[in-house]
């Protein structure tokens, strides 16, 4: 388990403000030697002297508590990876977080920009290679190329051309050069046009993490049955959306949204999920709907003002990748690459709509509740397959008493990671990838 790095948060807010630690200690009325303690992180922090240090240096609690998100971890220990490979002091990372806090998210935000942009050239190379319209593009220019210098080369080789056939040569090599220069304008184009749909951020997975994170996953305009903001206003009022893949995206988040909200009003649904304590089953009975859109809804309950658990969520097809992601400060879902195979989210799959209840555990032993299933996402038709979406609901287990009065006896905590580039667990079974903490061992 980690150690606390309130303490050094502590102590560079009071270099920060030119106080001394004997006049901090003061003014928060402890002892000069326990403050000292408390700065090197040998004593935990909390309540009444973490109220008082922090009334004295002027900030709000908040900041000097532990707060560190597994997601910057996370990050942070990839961004290790990425780079030249015995660079970067890992052990330090922590340490760092504690101390330079701004530097730490400023290096997460160029490492995820920079591990971003090379899915979006993965993926452009990927269409270079795949894309029906570039080669049927390119294929046309070639023939347009090989007709105009068949035809020049008649031209320059033969000297007694009839007069008649040379104009027909001489016509030959002028439409095939304008359906080249056609087919070149053609193709400037369409570059150009993916140019501008790609700019600012660079996939748009990536755009649509960041309007749902600006908007905290949840739409009042939605959820009021009177709003007259339609879908289409939400999308044109963000600035951000610059990318039209990522508009469309976004409009297919916002619908099944829409579609939830009718089924599952919010005033009606918060009313009901408190008064059943959040089970998901019974709110999937009352509103005459199944378990993954009660997920759905759930996720989206945590918002100011709401007394709901905070619940994170994440959706994956039957090929693992991630569909809908709602993440949670301390359960870091990845976009890129495959996530923990040890999730129920993935056992799911072996037990269509059969709910799993089981007890998460983190390398750093933060634990919580999850709940999965598998479900059909429509009807097949005789002789058909059904495609399935497994989704996976994550409670903290702090909250656990509002929900122990349905959930089922869950066992021992499952021993799980986010992704295995990240996770510490060295005799894990199911790993797929080298350990990159392990980097800094083999130093």
């Amino acid at each position: 388990m980690r150690k606390s790095l309130a303490g050094t948060r502590i102590r560079e807010q009071r270099r920060k403000v030119g106080m001394t630690q004997k006049a901090l200690a003061k003014a928060s009325d402890i002892s000069a030697s326990y403050l000292n303690l408390i700065e090197h992180n040998r004593r935990a922090v909390a309540g009444r002297v973490l109220l008082g240090i922090a009334r004295a240096l002027d900030i709000p609690a908040a900041r000097l508590a532990d707060g560190v998100e597994s997601a910057l971890m996370g990050d942070l220990h990839e961004a290790a990876a990425h780079g030249t490979e015995g660079q970067a002091e890992i052990g330090a990372i922590e340490e760092m977080i504690g101390r330079f806090p701004g530097w730490a998210h400023l290096l997460t935000t160029l490492y995820r920009k920079t591990r971003d942009q090379e899915a979006a050239i993965a993926a452009l190379s990927d269409r270079l290679t795949h894309d029906p319209f570039l080669a049927e593009s390119l294929h046309g220019m070639l023939s347009n190329i090989t007709a105009i210098r068949s035809t020049a080369n008649i031209l320059t080789n033969i000297k007694d051309i009839d007069p008649a056939q040379q104009s027909r040569f001489h016509a030959i090599i002028h439409e095939e050069s304008r359906r080249l220069s056609d087919a070149a304008q053609a193709l400037t184009n369409y570059f150009d046009h993916a140019t501008d749909q790609n700019s600012g951020t660079a996939t748009p997975e990536e755009e649509l993490d960041g309007f749902l994170s600006r908007n905290n996953y949840c739409f009042p305009q939605i959820d009021d049955p009177e709003s007259a903001v339609t879908l289409a206003d939400i999308i044109a009022n963000d600035p951000n959306l610059k990318n039209r893949e990522a508009r469309v995206l976004v409009a297919e988040t916002l619908a099944i949204y829409q579609r939830d909200a009718l089924q599952m009003p919010l005033k009606e649904f918060a009313k009901s999920a408190a008064e059943v304590a959040y089970d998901p089953s019974n709110l999937a009975r009352l509103f005459s709907t199944d378990l993954p859109a009660v997920f759905r809804r759930l996720s989206h309950l945590n918002r100011p003002g709401s007394p709901a658990p905070p619940m994170g969520l994440i959706v994956v097809n039957a090929a693992g990748h991630a569909l809908v992601r709602r993440p949670l400060p301390d359960f870091a879902l990845p976009r890129h690459g495959n996530a923990c195979a040890r999730w129920p989210l993935f056992q799911a799959f072996s037990r269509p709509e059969r709910p799993i209840a089981a007890l998460l555990e983190l390398p750093n032993q933060q634990r919580f509740i999850c709940l999965a299933t598998a479900y059909p996402t429509g009807s097949a038709g005789f002789g058909e397959s059904l495609e399935y979406q497994a989704s996976m609901l994550l409670i903290p287990q702090q909250h656990n008493s509002i929900i122990e009065s349905w959930l089922p006896p869950t066992g021992s905590a499952q021993q799980i990671g986010t992704t295995c580039r990240i996770c510490p667990r060295a005799d894990c079974q199911t790993r797929a990838e080298p350990q990159i903490l392990a980097l800094e061992s083999a130093r």
